[in-house]
């Protein structure tokens, strides 16, 4: 990611025109930037309301743990839980 050199703690009001309109385009290229990194599809309109039919996260993955079978719990450590870091970084 791109900085700018402007100094958050400055007014935009202080600032030259070159440096406000260098301070926009810099602005705006960031955004896009980060757009098209995102992981949220761009036809997707973050400003609908709620979707009440829409199934719960905790629905989903209940539904998906279900799916895992008893033999693939059973190689999990008893202490997964409580030792998550080591088993995920081997910290």
């Amino acid at each position: 990611m791109t900085t700018t050199s402007f100094d958050p703690q400055r007014s935009v009001a202080s600032l030259t025109l070159g440096e406000l309109e260098a301070f926009v385009r810099q602005t705006i290229q960031n955004t896009e930037t980060s757009q098209r990194n995102s992981l949220i599809p761009p036809e997707t309109n973050l400003d609908s309301s709620f979707d009440q039919s829409a199934q719960p996260f905790w629905q989903i993955v209940t539904e998906s743990v279900a799916e895992v079978p008893d033999e693939v719990w059973e190689t999990l450590p008893e202490d997964a839980s409580e030792q998550i870091d080591h088993y995920l970084y081997h910290s």
